[in-house]
């Protein structure tokens, strides 16, 4: 696609006035809701686009960003690919090395959405401003948008993707990134975190540990063949193909057992739909401890 050097440009590719883009951007809070999502102990905000927002995003999305193309090696947000063909890229393989920034959204700055638009996307200077108006909430990007995931794969596709897969290619590694998860496998990809550190940094992505009592900020985990080797969620040991983990498999059999406690009746139906959701998810790989867990949770339930 080539470089969009005007506002007006921009507003015909995407079919939206100039006067609407610049009216909605000059008070973009008052056009998002928060909710809040509980995963496990620990409780995520969502930031939702209303509609007016959000339908300006979605032009954004599909005539802005997914007409950047981006290379083979990402998986998370592109058309025809998922979680299992990322982990399909990394079956059987001797060593599998994940990386998985921590807070990634709300680490990305409005500043370096904005170098991005402007310096290596080529765009004008009103259009780099205007999009990062648009596609950020108060300086972070915003989770819950239909535009972050497709700007962050552009935020890491030149600066990351780039290097480090010429870099795995030398090494004979397997490279794939799904949104903030990266994953490198061979008989040895460790020489690559560094790399991979050191380029995520320069995105003011910070991959170390800090000081004192402070968390890391990435998630890193170096797997070998003899113990459970895990991608983007699934199990991939085995060159047969991508597996639900036993351990994500205990834990819809312990979600079914909890079934079996008092509990509100719209809370009990929320729940089922949930275990449903997260059978069928295990039935797209394992379809015999599918089976075995729709028998329990029928049992469960009863007539």
């Amino acid at each position: 696609m080539d470089p969009i050097l005007s506002v007006n440009d921009l507003a015909w590719r995407i079919g939206i006035p100039v006067g609407r883009l610049r009216r909605v951007a000059a008070d973009v809070d008052s056009h998002y809701s928060q909710f809040p999502i509980r995963k496990g102990d620990k409780v995520r905000i969502l930031r939702v686009p209303k509609a007016e927002l959000m339908d300006i995003q979605r032009r954004i999305r599909k005539n802005v960003l997914e007409a950047i193309p981006l290379s083979s090696e990402v998986h998370g947000g592109v058309r025809g690919r998922s979680a299992s063909s990322n982990a399909s890229q990394h079956l059987g393989k001797p060593c599998v090395v994940t990386v998985d920034v921590k807070s990634f959204f709300p680490k990305v700055r409005h500043y370096v959405i904005y170098r991005m638009f402007r310096h290596e996307l080529g765009f004008g200077k009103d259009v780099a401003y205007l999009l990062t108006r648009l596609t950020t909430l108060r300086s972070q990007l915003p989770q819950g948008a239909p535009t972050s995931t497709a700007v962050a794969n552009l935020l890491l596709a030149a600066p990351v993707d780039a290097p480090v897969t010429a870099q795995a290619e030398r090494h004979d590694v397997a490279y794939t990134r799904f949104v903030d998860d990266i994953a490198m496998s061979g008989e040895e990809p460790r020489p690559l975190i560094n790399l991979v550190a050191r380029l995520l940094s320069r995105r003011r992505l910070r991959v170390h540990r800090t000081s004192g009592k402070s968390k890391p900020a990435t998630k890193l985990r170096i797997s070998f063949r003899s113990k459970a080797q895990e991608v983007t969620g699934l199990l991939v040991n085995s060159t047969a193909g991508p597996s639900v983990s036993r351990a994500r498999r205990d834990r819809v059999r312990a979600a079914i057992f909890a079934l079996q406690t008092s509990q509100p009746e719209h809370a009990a139906q929320k729940a089922i739909r949930s275990i449903l959701g997260r059978i069928a998810h295990i039935g797209r790989f394992n379809r015999g401890e599918a089976a075995r867990l729709k028998a329990y949770l029928a049992q469960t339930l009863g007539p």
